[in-house]
């Protein structure tokens, strides 16, 4: 008889969480049809996105929960972070056509740092065709950069998945008495669910000759001191952008990888331009810190599966660059703090019954099995009720 009055709650439970997870958005955050699947940039192959990973954090209910709601609790659990360099992005140089081409990319992904960006403006236009195909994205824009022809960084990111914790900032390149950097790196603190992060994005000289490269990747080490010191408990950096050198360069890259437990997502023979012939653009953080690192990343090659592998096609329409991107989990924050006021699960006022640091099936079922007894009380009324299980199910998947 128990245990069926414990099956009753659980079914209770997975009908409240169909109710609360609901959500009528896309299920993959980037270009899908209408069976909700779409072309692998990668390997050309078509596939959807639920439950497709066996490492993936998709939270798996019963077999009756509809795909809404499975897709829902997907999609709120990852964050797919990317870095691109768009090829002169100016108010001046590009169409409306071109700037859909754009779009249709910066799409797939819920936060990416833009390199060569030239004016507000464009942003501003790309931003309005994002809106018209259903994507809402907000931004934060560096002040101009450089010498001679002036740049800017911004971070373009979902508002529905992705808050500012700490306003993006340049580099004090001159602080030190030095100028190490043509243009200044930008960094700015974000938080997604339970994950708080900072990114530095960065595009490096080219010049008229290497030396002036190599020597500002070197510096590099120290702006990721600099953020890092600057965030207080905060420890999760990344570090991204055109790095104009390839990651066989030991000297120039030695700085930056002697930091503790630092790692970069890609290596030769991985090639980020469309030409492949250089792998310039990449992702940098330490592995000891950046945990919610779910070990998926790759390179966008829409060179290929949007303009049939017509590189002055591409070039011209979008870049010569293609992004890099990784995937985070936003269901758990490895340090449980953050300069904008972060707390762990406990602080948050959370009700991690098992202390395994995430709201899951297995909180439920701790619930169910003290339901009519005292504990574990969660809403403090002296019982274990449907009250308790009606909290769970809010907080699952924090």
């Amino acid at each position: 008889m128990y245990k069926r009055i414990n099956f009753r709650i659980l079914a209770i439970f997975f009908w409240i969480l169909s109710v609360l997870s609901y959500d009528l958005g896309n299920a993959h955050p980037g270009r899908t049809d209408a069976n909700g699947g779409h072309y692998n940039r990668e390997t050309g192959e078509y596939h959807k996105h639920v439950n497709e990973d066996p490492q993936s954090t998709e939270i798996d209910t019963d077999p009756g929960a509809s795909q809404d709601t499975i897709a829902s609790d997907a999609k709120h659990a990852e964050l797919k972070l990317a870095a691109w360099n768009i090829r002169i992005m100016s108010n001046k140089s590009r169409t409306d056509a071109e700037l859909e081409a754009i779009a249709r990319t910066l799409a797939d992904y819920n936060f990416i740092a833009i390199v060569e960006l030239r004016d507000e403006v464009v942003l501003k236009r790309t931003q309005k065709i994002l809106s018209q195909m259903g994507k809402t994205y907000q931004y934060q824009l560096s002040p101009a950069v450089g010498r001679g022809v002036k740049e800017r960084y911004a971070f373009l990111y979902e508002p529905e998945r992705v808050s500012v914790v700490r306003q993006g900032e340049l580099y004090p390149d001159a602080a030190d008495g030095k100028d190490d950097f043509i243009r200044d790196p930008y960094w700015a603190t974000f938080r997604a669910g339970a994950f708080d992060f900072s990114v530095i994005v960065v595009h490096v000289i080219w010049g008229d000759t290497v030396g002036p490269r190599k020597a500002e990747v070197r510096a590099l080490a120290d702006v990721y001191r600099y953020v890092q010191e600057s965030n207080g408990a905060e420890d999760d950096v990344l570090l991204v952008g055109d790095f104009n050198r390839n990651p066989n360069d030991a000297e120039s890259y030695g700085p930056i990888m002697a930091i503790p437990s630092m790692i970069r997502l890609f290596e030769l023979p991985q090639k980020s331009h469309i030409r492949d012939s250089s792998l310039y653009d990449n992702i940098f953080f330490q592995k000891n810190n950046v945990k919610e690192y779910l070990d998926r990343s790759g390179i966008d090659r829409f060179d290929e599966t949007d303009f049939g592998n017509d590189d002055k096609a591409a070039n011209l329409a979008v870049s010569d660059h293609r992004p890099v991107w990784a995937v985070f989990s936003t269901i758990r924050d490895d340090d449980g703090s953050n300069t904008g006021g972060g707390t762990s699960l406990k602080s948050a006022g959370i009700h991690d019954v098992n202390s395994d640091e995430v709201i899951n099936i297995l909180d439920l079922v701790a619930v169910a099995n003290g339901f009519g007894k005292t504990e574990p009380d969660i809403n403090g009324d002296g019982i274990v009720n449907i009250l308790d299980l009606v909290i769970i199910a809010k907080e699952f998947g924090r």
